[in-house]
């Protein structure tokens, strides 16, 4: 009897002891890389019209100003909606008529990467930039890095909470990759 309920406890400590760890984090995909944010610079060509065309910070609030058009709200717009949102305030007044715009993304904001890497600091973001990779640029893991609490700060995340992420997860402009160190 003793045999049993001794084998019990160490199946009930077993089973306890892997549900409370939950599994591995696992890829996370990041939505709306296709977005304009606030910090990327954007080549905007007004064709015909060189005054117009020129580089373009998109500001704290989301905007860009551009003469005979204003302040503009680009953030949260692909590139492609940013072009219709230009060209129809161009074309308001009558000064421009039936404007080409062509709106791309010559900067995005830099990825950070603190902690436990050999040269912490920001980076250039890449499109489909996982963690890992940002690991890679920032000269890889010291000696104390621990590998397995791996987190990200999202830019977009007013909280600015530490999410738990794997190497395989995807980094978006603006986010802060943290590697925590290892106390052993």
């Amino acid at each position: 009897m003793r045999m049993r309920s001794t084998g019990l406890i160490a199946t009930i400590a077993l089973t306890l002891s892997g549900c409370t760890a939950g599994p591995p984090p696992g890829p996370q995909v990041v939505s709306g890389l296709d977005r304009l944010r606030s910090g990327d610079t954007v080549t905007i060509t007004v064709f015909g019209q060189p005054d117009l065309t020129g580089d373009q910070l998109i500001d704290s609030h989301g905007e860009v100003s551009v003469l005979l058009a204003g302040r503009t709200k680009f953030a949260g717009l692909t590139p492609a909606e940013a072009e219709v949102t230009l060209a129809s305030e161009l074309s308001k007044g009558g000064v421009i008529v039936n404007p080409s715009v062509s709106v791309r993304v010559s900067h995005h904001m830099s990825v950070y990467i603190v902690g436990e890497v050999t040269k912490p600091g920001s980076y250039d973001w890449a499109n489909d930039l996982r963690v890992v990779n940002a690991v890679a640029l920032a000269g890889g893991y010291t000696y104390r890095a621990r590998k397995d609490e791996l987190r990200v700060i999202r830019y977009d995340d007013p909280t600015k909470a530490e999410l738990p992420v794997d190497q395989t997860t995807q980094v978006a402009p603006g986010d802060t990759v943290v590697v925590p160190e290892r106390w052993y």
